[in-house]
């Protein structure tokens, strides 16, 4: 196991799969320029080849609680914005992560609030304790929201239920969110660590090629025409075709055994 080390983020890798974890605890993780820029070069040295698959949690009793509001009073009291450059840096490490070429899993346990929340959204896929709450209640402290948020949660949940979980700013159980199709799975905060390596290294052993295509098909049907979205499958499933992943998933089903993605 290797271990980076940040103050503000640890990135683990273990065999086939690198965790992104939080790590300030005593601050509940909260977003400010150190973590931010933590976390994307964390993020950045995931695109790795032996890098199969990656999890993002955090350290602590909460996932994220959103913008550093210590960090956000100063400079309220030096009469200054929040920097440009701390949200440009965000949203980099937003698309960064989105744009890795490989299955991303997002593990949240107690609150992912504020920009905590798209953080997680932002990832492919999501697993979350019994006890985790989710919350986007940015126009709380006056602001509007950031962090891709207003992008992905309209495309999850509709532009009316967006515009509700915006504006009346209600705590969603993660049986809610889960309803609302912002996480995949829920487990007992007790065997989030265990489920999370488990489906992180089914992840990783999968077909990671076909994984990283499946990843810009996804993203592309967001914005595409008919037209254009079935031009990019036809472009993706013919290259594929050409790959060792199908010439192996092939011989697999005829040979009726598991596939065997790593050896190539």
């Amino acid at each position: 196991m290797e271990v980076i080390v940040s103050q503000a983020v640890l990135l683990e890798k273990k065999g086939l799969v690198a965790e992104i974890i939080l790590n300030k605890p005593e601050e509940l993780n909260a977003m400010n320029p150190e973590l931010i820029e933590a976390l994307a070069q964390a993020v950045q040295a995931c695109n790795a080849p032996e890098i199969k698959a990656v999890v993002l949690s955090a350290k602590g009793r909460c996932f994220c609680a959103g913008g550093d509001i210590k960090f956000f009073n100063q400079r309220i009291q030096n009469k200054e914005a929040i920097p440009k450059s701390m949200v440009d840096r965000l949203h980099e490490m937003i698309e960064s992560l989105r744009n890795l070429e490989k299955p991303v899993l997002a593990s949240v346990q107690g609150a992912a609030a504020g920009a905590g929340a798209p953080l997680v959204l932002a990832c492919d896929l999501a697993i979350a304790s019994e006890e985790t709450v989710f919350n986007l209640a940015y126009a709380r402290i006056g602001l509007t929201p950031d962090g891709s948020s207003t992008y992905f949660l309209p495309k999850h949940v509709g532009m009316k239920k967006a515009a509700e979980i915006f504006m009346m700013m209600p705590n969603l159980s993660a049986q809610e969110a889960k309803e609302l199709g912002l996480i995949n799975w829920i487990v007992p905060l007790e065997e989030l660590k265990v489920k999370t390596e488990e489906i992180a290294l089914q992840l990783a052993q999968g077909p990671t090629q076909v994984f990283g295509r499946l990843k810009k098909l996804l993203q592309g049907s967001y914005t595409n025409t008919l037209h254009e979205q079935l031009s990019l499958e036809t472009k993706n499933i013919c290259e594929s075709s050409l790959t060792d992943h199908f010439k192996e998933g092939v011989e697999s089903f005829l040979e009726k055994r598991p596939p065997r993605f790593l050896d190539l």
